[in-house]
Order: structure tokens, then C-alpha cells, then sequence
């Protein structure tokens, strides 16, 4: 027994030595990189994040580009075929969907025009980082990621079309509006136009009263008095877009708000940032021109979010909105054409060929043909996983390939010295976001980006009916977007709410979240003096303020009912915190998710009760309105011969929420968990699932937060309680401390298997645990554990 016990011990400590070692690339010592023009040091902490010290900034972006592929060359070649519309070819017919979209958009056509039309400065940019890509590409096949290996994948050589069209599909996975006009149109056809204008968002912005749901008009006054006879499937929709498009929160403060002599910034973008190692790679550089430390993205040369020496920035979902969709009437008398006003104008029809990796085809592929028809507004969608009335066609038009100038702003930004500087450069960005921005002059701003066009018909609700005149008039120039700079108040942020005005000139979006984080945002602001450990902990606040409105009203009624009477009690006893190891929220958000279900469940279909409860930016404002107001056309239940009232339809979700939870865990609430049922999982995208997940991830764990919190932990109402949309990342740059920033993320470095840097930030990051990135050189120098020459 002995003897066998022995055995064991000598094969787990062989297994636990040889694994990491069989898919590891070299990290200390030298490597040849034939794109550097100079050598470049590569020095690394225990937390396994690289900080470059170059010659050149040129050189800096060859050598992350090399970094890049060194340690997520899966990723990069996941990124590309999504960027092109090759998913399929991949990883077979789970890509498809993505790939009928990026087809149908014409991602890759766009991209190829797009690069005859960028300047000098923005190829460089992006050719110095392909650079990088293809050194490690050409000369480090011998370490390539196991996973390429299993999958018998071929690394081709990358071009900076290729970087160029991961930049265009992100921007393109942000542009969600769309999606909106789509519910909005099978909302009409579904119920019909009165009933469909009386559940039109609301959107509020908290720092403008006048926007307020109780001093606006309520209805929308935009209807389609049309039967369109709408179907569609989910085949439009790539479950990959939204990793990349969902919210995020970043503020502020200035000097005088900080306890520093400088402003303190946090950032958290929002995404799916289930699939291990994480979207964001970790790093700092250091140039003659540029000293900078943040989160970088494999894809893309540059940093997402970050500080240099002179400013520092992050970015949230602005919603803008820069799709519209129309719809077109085919020529009666010649189905190839399409009326425009009175002319009729031909279709113009493409091909696209998507190939598929298949096991049982001859070759390992087999093929599939979309026929794509455009008009000149866009693709014709309604032909693809979808149906319409006869005669009538739904195109899409998206504003990035008619207004994108020459450069992105990226590279612009990244060299800022000032936030006047990160405005010119943020004002050349298509990406519709909101980004914070501050500078050691003590200067903060909130400044949108993205190419919105200026509206003269329409919202961008509802899909507009074409005429002869054309309704985009150009872009809204950027000194005319909603912008702030140095408000008297001393702090700016964005939660993905409303930011324009009442009085806001122009149509902006319908689209933004509800003002929930917003106002807790608003409540932590009213601190005189924030320090960067303040800031840490309102980054990962769980507070609730939609529960905070909302649970006076539940615990009253059901205090009235012997059997919710527990359910008040521990409602009544939670502080509103989304915390793991709290009954409160568990009961909060499954009362909330039974409540908004049995409210429109008697109006509509179930496939479209779905769709529309999956999209909680569109109701959640409309929801509330209606049920504070008591509104008998929707908080009336039409199955039944009595009028119901809110306080009734409040008790049936009360018990539904009891009996659902009793089944699930017993039925003592004080022993419920919002962490039993409240997961996140993480995973590898080679081998997804939670089953999987366990052995080679990073496992399912339980959440804090929910959709309503600054910690952000949303789920669908269709998959209840599996968290989703997280803080991808976490970062607090206080710009008086010159040494680190405060910051973690749900990932590691590293994608390889059995690397211990794999996974190394999620136990910190769900544990909310304080972790720095080092800035100044005796800090990074103090921390380094390794050290790599890449010589030219």
C-alpha cells in the first residue's frame, strides 16, 4: 500500500511539473524578433504581466503584437475569423451565425475599402504591430498553443487588413440599436401600433429632472399603422457580438474632490468575460515618447484602458445610435428593383461563400452561398432568418462606412497630454461609447464618441418608411455631442444611461440603461473627498437602488399575507446589498423577474415575451412607469374575469417567487443564498460548459452584484441567475501616485492550458481583493520576477 501510495505521489508530482512545461513559450532569456529595429526588454512579475522598455514607440507596438501572439495566438486567430466572417472554418457550424452577419454586413468588404482610405500614420500603427504578430508567427511554431495543435489549425501570416478588421467588427459589435428597432417592429406587428407606442422606452437621464418619467409624455408618438407579418429567427444574431457590446461605468473626480493633488478615474467595462484568459492582456510599455500601463486587446495594437504620464481614460457603451433600419418596397412591376420614391433602382446583389469546417465533408469543409441583395441605404436583412409581407423588404444601414475618417483616434489618444488632446483624438473614434477622461492638470471629462448621424426624420426606434428624401442629413459633428468638461459639481461618469438633455437638439438613441447604477453612482458622489481605495470599493459596489424604491412597497404587502410574511421580514432586514451570501437579493430579483413576466404575459406571445424580457434596457424604465402608475391596461391580468391592481400582481409574484425558491432550497428563507443560485462560470472557448469548466477553467463561482449594481453581475430573464455581462476589468488610476494603478480582472496573461497564469486574477477579482499594475520603474524593476531580451 505503501509502495502504491508512493507511485501516485511521484505521477502527481511528475503530472504537476510536466503539465504547464507542455504548452509553455519561452520567457526569459532571448528570442531573435527580426521586426525590432532595436532590442526590447520584457520584464515580469509574478502576476505574469509583461512591462516593455523600448526604443522607439514603433517598436513598443512590434513587440506587443509579438507578446500578443506569444501568449494568445488562439485568441488572435479567434478574433480574425471573426472579424472576417470565418468563424465557421474555425470551429465549424457554431460560427455560422456570426459569420451570416459579418457577411450581411459586409464587415470585410468594408475593411478592404476602409484600408486605401487611412493615413500613413494609421498604417504604421497598425503595420507595426502585424509586424510583431507574424515574427512570432514565422519563427516560434515549435511553441505554438496545444489547442492550434488538437485542432490541426494552419497560422497564416497576418496582414494589417486583418487588425484592421477586428477594429470595424468591434465597432460593429458595440452599434446594438438595431436589435431595438427590430423588438420595436415585432412589438407593432404582434399588438398593434397604440398598444406597441404605449411600451416605447423610456429613457431617463438622472442629472436632467426634465427627462423624468413623471414630466415627459409617456407614449411614443412615432407608430406604424402597417401589417408587415414579421417572423425572424435568432440566426441574425451572433452570440459572439455581445461579449464586446454591453455597458460599463467610469467617473471622475477632479482635484478638488480627490485626496490627492490630481484627478482619480475608474473604469470597469462591462462584456462576457466568461471565456478564460479574458478579453483584456494586461501590460505596461515604456518609450522615449510614452509611458503607459492598462489593458490592451489581442487584435489591437494600443491600449483599451489605461494612463500614460500625463492623462488617464476608460470607456462605457454610449448607446448612440449609428444603425437605422428602413423599410423598402420592391418594385411591383420588377421584382429586381427597389422603389425609391417614384424611380425604381435596381438591387444591387453580391455573393458570399461561407466555408465550414465539417468532418464529414471530402476536404474537411463544405460550403454555403448567401445571396446578399443592398439597396443604398445597406444589406436587405429580411432575407436572411427572416419573413415579411409580401412586396416589403428590411434593409440595415450603418453610418461607420459612410463617415469613417482616415484615423481611429486610438494612437491619438494613447499620445495625449491633456484631455483637450483626448477630445480631438476621441472626437476621430467610431465606436459609440462614452469615454472619461483626466489629466494631471486636474482637468475631467466625459466625452462621447461615434459616428451618429443627424436625423431628419425618425428616432431610430422604429424602422423607417423610405421616401425620395434622405433622412441622414451627416454626422452630428462632435462640438455638438453630449459632452462634459469640468462640471461645477467636480466629478463625471456614465453608467450606459441617458446623457443628452431634454432639450437635446438632435435624435440621439432610444437605447440606454436604466438609471439604477446611475443613481448609486449619484449617492457614493456626494462624498466630499474620494480616495483611490473610495474609488476601489464604488467600482465593486453591490448596493441596489432599484430594490431600495422598490422593497418599502413589497414588504408592506406582503407583511398583509401570512405566508410572504418571512419573505418581508428578511426583505425588511437586508441592507440592498447584491451580496453572495445574503437571502435578500435572491428573493428581490426572483420576486422582480416573476413580477415583470406576469405584467405582460397575458399580451403577448411567448416567443415574443421572451425576446422582449431578454432585452432589459428596452422595458425597465417602461415597467416601473406602468406598475407605480397602476396602469389597467398592462397590470390588469386579461386570463382572468377581475381587474387586477399592482398590489395584486405584486402578492402573485411574491408567491410565485416563494414557491420557486422553496423547491430550490428549502423553506427557511433566512438560509436562501443569492450566491447558491447567482454564478458565474468560466471557461475555456475551445471546450465551453459549465462540466468542462471544473477541470479546465476556471470553474462556476459564485456572483455578487446583479444588472441594477455598480459590480455588475446581469443575467437574462430566460436563463435566470447565470451571470453574463461582468466587470471585464477593474482599473483606479489616481493621478497623483506616479508609482501603480489599482487593478484586476476576471483572466490571466495567458490562454495555454495548464499555465499558471491562466487564471491567475478571477480568485481576486471575485474576491474583490486590491491588486496593482506597476508604472514607475522602480516599482516594476522592485517587482520583477523575469526577464526577456527580444533582439532584433
Amino acid at each position: 500500500m505503501k509502495k502504491f501510495l508512493l507511485i501516485l505521489l511521484v505521477l502527481a508530482a511528475a503530472t504537476y511539473w510536466f503539465l504547464p512545461r507542455l504548452d509553455a513559450p519561452q520567457r526569459e532569456g532571448r528570442i531573435d524578433v527580426a521586426s525590432l529595429a532595436a532590442p526590447v526588454r520584457v520584464l515580469r512579475g509574478s502576476d505574469g504581466i509583461p512591462y516593455l522598455y523600448a526604443e522607439s514607440l514603433a517598436d513598443a507596438l512590434t513587440a506587443q503584437g509579438f507578446l500578443h501572439a506569444q501568449d494568445r495566438l488562439f485568441q488572435l486567430e479567434l478574433h480574425r475569423h471573426l472579424a472576417h466572417g470565418r468563424l465557421a472554418e474555425f470551429i465549424g457550424e457554431k460560427g455560422l451565425r456570426n459569420d451570416r452577419i459579418v457577411r450581411l454586413v459586409n464587415i470585410p468588404g468594408f475593411t478592404r475599402q476602409y484600408l486605401q482610405r487611412i493615413s500613413e500614420q494609421e498604417r504604421e500603427y497598425l503595420q507595426r504591430y502585424v509586424d510583431g504578430i507574424n515574427s512570432y508567427v514565422d519563427s516560434r511554431q515549435q511553441e505554438f498553443p496545444l489547442m492550434l495543435g488538437i485542432m490541426g489549425h494552419q497560422v497564416k501570416p497576418w496582414t494589417a487588413e486583418d487588425v484592421l478588421a477586428i477594429i470595424q467588427f468591434r465597432i460593429w459589435s458595440s452599434s446594438v440599436n438595431w436589435r431595438q428597432e427590430l423588438l420595436t417592429l415585432k412589438l407593432h406587428d404582434e399588438l398593434g401600433a397604440d398598444r406597441a407606442a404605449q411600451l416605447a422606452p423610456i429613457t431617463v437621464n438622472p442629472d436632467d429632472p426634465r427627462t423624468l418619467p413623471d414630466t415627459v409624455a409617456t407614449e411614443a408618438q412615432a407608430a406604424l399603422d402597417l401589417k408587415l407579418d414579421l417572423h425572424y429567427d435568432d440566426s441574425l444574431f451572433s452570440e459572439f457580438e455581445p461579449r464586446y457590446a454591453i455597458g460599463s461605468d467610469g467617473w471622475a473626480t477632479s482635484p478638488e474632490k480627490s485626496a490627492g493633488d490630481a484627478p482619480v478615474l475608474s473604469g470597469d467595462p462591462h462584456l462576457d468575460a466568461r471565456n478564460l484568459p479574458g478579453f483584456w492582456y494586461p501590460m505596461g510599455a515604456v518609450t522615449p515618447e510614452l509611458r503607459v500601463v492598462g489593458g490592451s486587446t489581442p487584435g489591437n495594437p494600443g491600449w483599451g484602458i489605461g494612463r500614460n504620464e500625463h492623462i488617464a481614460w476608460t470607456g462605457t457603451n454610449g448607446y448612440a445610435d449609428v444603425v437605422d433600419l428602413y423599410l423598402e418596397l420592391v418594385d411591383p412591376d420588377n421584382p429586381a428593383n427597389y422603389l425609391e420614391g417614384e424611380t425604381s433602382i435596381p438591387f444591387t446583389v453580391r455573393e458570399e461563400v461561407l466555408r465550414i469546417r465539417d468532418g464529414d465533408a471530402e476536404d474537411g469543409y463544405r460550403t454555403q452561398t448567401m445571396t446578399i441583395r443592398e439597396t443604398s441605404r445597406g444589406p436587405v436583412i429580411s432575407d436572411h432568418g427572416m419573413s415579411m409581407a409580401e412586396g416589403r423588404v428590411l434593409s440595415l444601414r450603418w453610418s461607420v462606412p459612410l463617415y469613417a475618417g482616415a484615423d481611429s483616434g486610438n494612437r491619438e489618444l494613447l499620445l495625449a497630454t491633456s484631455v483637450d488632446d483626448a477630445i480631438i483624438a476621441i472626437s476621430k473614434m467610431a465606436t459609440p461609447l462614452n469615454h472619461v477622461v483626466a489629466d494631471v492638470q486636474g482637468n475631467i471629462a466625459m466625452v462621447p464618441s461615434g459616428l451618429v448621424p443627424q436625423r431628419s426624420r425618425g428616432d431610430g426606434l422604429l424602422p423607417l418608411q423610405v421616401t425620395g428624401e434622405d433622412n441622414w442629413v451627416r454626422r452630428i459633428p462632435h462640438a455638438e455631442m453630449p459632452l462634459q468638461r469640468n462640471p461645477q459639481r467636480q466629478w463625471v461618469g456614465s453608467t450606459n444611461h441617458r446623457v443628452t438633455p431634454a432639450d437635446y437638439p438632435y435624435p440621439y438613441s432610444t437605447h440606454f440603461s436604466p438609471r439604477w447604477r446611475y443613481l448609486r453612482l449619484q449617492q457614493l458622489m456626494q462624498s466630499p473627498t474620494l480616495t483611490a481605495h473610495d474609488h476601489w470599493a464604488a467600482n465593486q459596489d453591490v448596493f441596489n437602488t432599484l430594490a431600495q424604491r422598490l422593497r418599502p412597497w413589497l414588504v408592506q404587502l406582503f407583511r398583509e399575507d401570512p405566508a410572504l410574511t418571512p419573505v418581508a421580514e428578511v426583505l425588511a432586514d437586508w441592507k440592498l446589498e447584491d451580496s453572495i451570501d445574503q437571502p435578500g437579493p435572491l428573493i428581490f430579483q426572483s420576486v422582480f423577474r416573476h413580477l415583470a413576466t406576469e405584467m405582460f404575459a397575458d399580451d403577448m406571445s411567448e416567443e415574443l415575451l421572451t425576446d422582449y424580457l431578454d432585452q432589459q434596457y428596452y422595458w425597465g424604465e417602461r415597467f416601473l412607469f406602468l406598475l407605480e402608475t397602476d396602469d389597467s391596461r398592462w397590470v390588469d391580468d386579461s386570463r382572468t374575469p377581475q381587474v387586477e391592481s399592482s398590489d395584486e400582481l405584486i402578492l402573485r409574484a411574491g408567491r410565485l417567487a416563494l414557491a420557486e425558491l422553496s423547491d430550490a432550497w428549502g423553506p427557511d428563507p433566512t438560509a436562501w443564498r443569492w450566491g447558491d443560485e447567482h454564478t458565474i462560470t468560466f471557461f475555456h472557448p475551445f471546450i465551453p460548459g459549465e462540466r468542462a469548466a471544473r477541470w479546465l477553467g476556471g470553474g462556476v463561482r459564485p456572483m455578487d452584484g446583479s444588472s441594477e449594481t455598480l459590480n455588475r453581475g446581469m443575467y437574462r430573464f430566460s436563463d435566470p441567475y447565470k451571470s453574463r455581462i461582468v466587470d471585464s476589468i477593474r482599473m483606479i488610476v489616481d493621478l497623483s501616485d506616479s508609482d501603480k494603478v489599482l487593478a484586476h480582472f476576471p483572466g490571466g496573461v495567458s490562454e495555454r492550458w495548464f499555465d499558471k497564469w491562466n487564471a491567475n486574477f478571477v480568485d481576486a477579482w471575485l474576491n474583490r481583493e486590491k491588486r496593482y499594475w506597476w508604472f514607475s520603474d522602480q516599482a516594476i524593476e522592485e517587482n520583477t520576477d523575469t526577464e526577456l531580451l527580444l533582439a532584433p
